[in-house]
């Protein structure tokens, strides 16, 4: 079998996450290779050290001049990849598990889209008081393999992933994404619309860069101005546009909204302070989108 590993980088520096990829596809004795495409990142010291990663053998490193977006980013990538079988993965990763490749290699023989998940590090510092933290390890729980590939709704996620080359030239992702947010959930749709099966397995990489309670919070905005952008694409494949939908069905929305307005500001200060609530989170998200 043969592996074409794939890391858009912007401003992180993902050396070591490489190096455990590498001794990791070496001990497979399968052919591979490392692509690791920097989106012009504006911080020099994290794009000298990546550079380093071109001098590793079957390992290439990439600086592009204009930023392309996480959507062409991974077209561009794929475009570049020689190998029959691509893993897809952020570049702020990190390799937890010792057979993290060989799981993949296995499940990509018999599926076109494999999904392994994502893991939060137990150790972090002051993950009580993180937002993101806590809600995605909330979410972990609902996330399990079993469970996805009994769930015909589940939501592909593109922190790892692997794809047969010919099943992603048939779809690739919509460049008309340019901003954060939303292009992995129409990435998952299309590959299912097209008669293509996503299997999920419990074999997650882990997240290593939480952002801060603001930084989390605006890059939601964003994710929801995103959606917001790009309704129409979506139908009910996401839950809050299910909400929306309902609401606007049972003439609500406008009362809600109001609600928000009223809401918005104060719920917004403690998701962004030092004890957020989770709980707030989801109903946050729901006022914002129906502000825009």
């Amino acid at each position: 079998m043969s592996l074409s590993i794939l890391i858009p980088a912007y401003n992180y520096d993902c050396t070591q996450l490489v190096r455990a990829l590498y001794e990791q596809a070496i001990n497979l004795t399968i052919d591979f290779e490392i692509i690791v495409a920097d989106d012009a990142s504006t911080n020099a010291a994290t794009e000298r050290q990546n550079a380093e990663i071109g001098k590793m053998p079957h390992c290439q490193y990439i600086r592009l001049k204009e930023n392309h977006g996480r959507a062409a980013i991974r077209n561009f990538l794929a475009e570049k990849a020689k190998y029959d079988n691509l893993m897809f993965m952020d570049c702020d990763g990190k390799v937890v598990y010792l057979h993290f490749l060989s799981a993949y290699m296995k499940a990509i023989e018999d599926h076109d889209v494999v999904c392994g998940g994502m893991m939060h590090p137990l150790d972090m510092v002051l993950k009580n008081n993180n937002l993101r933290y806590q809600y995605e390890v909330r979410s972990e729980k609902m996330l399990k393999a079993d469970k996805l590939n009994a769930d015909p709704k589940a939501r592909f996620i593109s922190f790892c992933f692997v794809i047969k080359k010919k099943v992603f030239d048939d779809v690739k992702f919509d460049e008309s994404f340019t901003d954060y947010g939303y292009e992995d959930v129409l990435f998952g749709m299309q590959i299912k619309q097209k008669g293509y099966k996503i299997f999920f397995i419990d074999n997650p990489l882990q997240n290593e860069d939480i952002e801060s309670n603001p930084v989390f919070v605006e890059k939601t905005e964003e994710a929801l101005r995103t959606l917001k952008k790009h309704e129409a694409l979506f139908g009910d494949n996401v839950r809050l546009l299910r909400t929306v939908h309902r609401l606007k069905k049972t003439g609500t929305s406008g009362i809600v909204n109001v609600f928000g307005k009223m809401l918005r500001g104060s719920i917004r200060k403690n998701l962004c302070g030092k004890s957020p609530s989770v709980g707030l989170f989801n109903w946050y998200k729901l006022f914002y989108y129906l502000s825009l």
